[in-house]
């Protein structure tokens, strides 16, 4: 393809928006680092799935005062998620009630390290740990069916009647006669029966049905119940179908989050984009009639394209806000260590646009004067004012586009300019 200067005008505009949006990115998740926003939001909707009291809300039963299951799985099994990686113990949920202001909000989110992602899988267990102990699930494996053939009748009745003890009510006696009637030449059945005698602990450990009723009447609840009743108590079963419930409920909060994310993104696009006069017209412009500026950032798009070649990806192989798993999605990018990753991020955001201004664009702002035309001053015509809002509204949605989109037309267009992409070496597999 021969040279075109309308193709190093898009070539230049393309690797002007890939620095800006770049920043933009950067800049987003270094706001959602310092503000918790992913843990914050994943807890709101662990709340709601699990009929918890929403942040500065009343409990959904104004006449009862409900166990706070979220709270309690984000205090027991599920702690993990909010203490990998640190040395230091979080806070428990129980001693820090959700809280409606946004900066206390905030604070609780950091005390408490609130985890952005929570695998499905981890939180279907967790809640049937909840409802069905694993107790019980050991003692369904010491069934009497699953004795030994050659166990004499005697000894199977005696078996039978301490299991359907412990079926009636599992506790630390019950187990413990179990453990004693399970016969000695079945070495297995000692070690579960002893397990179950380790797990059962003081007090009783209650069955499905009782933790089923237990559970304050939430969308958890009801996904739990239908679960049970479509695998017949099966415990994998129904793990397999509560995590795939939570994945649907996860998808439909990874929508609204990206909605809301978009918001953020126009918004960073409007600021950066006033700030340093990010005028896509006037840009456009200078790349055209300008072909000193035109061919320094082709060299630049050159030299940006062959770095990420070398590298494998580009620079921005994280899209703004595509972290939008809060929850079991694809994203844990998370927000702990916010304020160190805080300032990386906008210390190459800065970087990223002073390598875009550094190609002598009309990029900033300059006293007005009349000796010169200089696009980047303030415009003196209404017809100037126009093109300026067009040229600053172009860029702001270009810029919500995301820097992977950029990068990528970048490469391509570079592409393009060179007659097509460079061909494999005969020793290439």
């Amino acid at each position: 393809m021969p040279d075109s200067s309308a193709l190093d005008v898009l070539i230049g505009l393309a690797l002007l928006f890939a620095a800006f949006s770049l920043g933009v990115s950067r800049i987003n998740e270094a706001v959602l680092g310092l503000l918790h926003y992913r843990g914050r939001r994943l807890e709101s909707e662990l709340r709601r799935l699990l009929g918890g009291r929403p942040p500065g809300g009343a409990p959904p039963d104004p006449g009862a005062a409900p166990a706070d299951v979220a709270a309690e799985l984000l205090d027991g099994p599920l702690r993990a998620m909010r203490t990998a990686g640190r040395d230091a113990t979080s806070a428990d949920m129980a001693d820090h009630p959700p809280v409606q202001r946004t900066w206390a909000a905030v604070r609780r989110a950091r005390r408490l390290r609130l985890p952005s992602y929570v695998p499905s899988t981890a939180f279907a267990r967790a809640l049937l740990d909840r409802v069905d102990p694993p107790a019980r699930a050991m003692l369904a494996q010491l069934r009497p069916d699953a004795l030994p053939a050659h166990i004499a009748d005697e000894i199977r009745e005696h078996y039978q009647t301490a299991y359907d003890a412990a079926r009636r009510s599992l506790d630390e006696g019950s187990a413990q006669a179990l453990y004693d009637a399970m016969p000695v030449d079945h070495p297995t059945g000692r070690v579960v029966a002893a397990a179950l005698v380790s797990a059962v602990g003081s007090g009783t450990v209650g069955t499905l049905e009782d933790g089923l009723t237990a559970l304050p009447p939430s969308l958890a609840k009801d996904a739990l119940t239908a679960a049970v009743i479509r695998t017949g108590g099966d415990r994998e079963k129904i793990i397999t179908e509560l995590a795939q419930w939570y994945d649907e409920a996860m998808d439909r909060l990874s929508g609204w989050y990206k909605r809301r994310i978009a918001v953020f993104l126009l918004s960073y696009a409007i600021i950066l984009s006033a700030v340093f006069n990010l005028d896509a017209v006037a840009v456009s412009r200078a790349l055209w009639q300008d072909g000193t500026v035109r061919d320094a950032a082709v060299t630049a798009s050159q030299a940006q394209v062959s770095q990420a070649a070398a590298d494998g990806s580009t620079t921005a192989n994280s899209a703004p806000g595509d972290s939008a798993t809060t929850g079991s999605g694809d994203a844990n990018s998370g927000d702990a260590g916010s304020a160190a990753g805080a300032g990386d991020a906008v210390e190459r955001a800065i970087r990223s646009v002073q390598d875009a201004s550094g190609l002598a664009l009309p990029i900033g702002w300059v006293r007005t004067s009349d000796d010169r035309d200089d696009p980047r001053e303030v415009p003196h015509t209404v017809g100037g004012w126009f093109l300026k809002i067009a040229g600053l509204a172009i860029a702001c949605f270009a810029l919500t586009a995301g820097a992977p989109f950029w990068f990528e037309l970048l490469g391509r267009l570079v592409n393009m300019r060179a007659a097509g992409p460079k061909p494999r070496s005969a020793t290439s597999g």
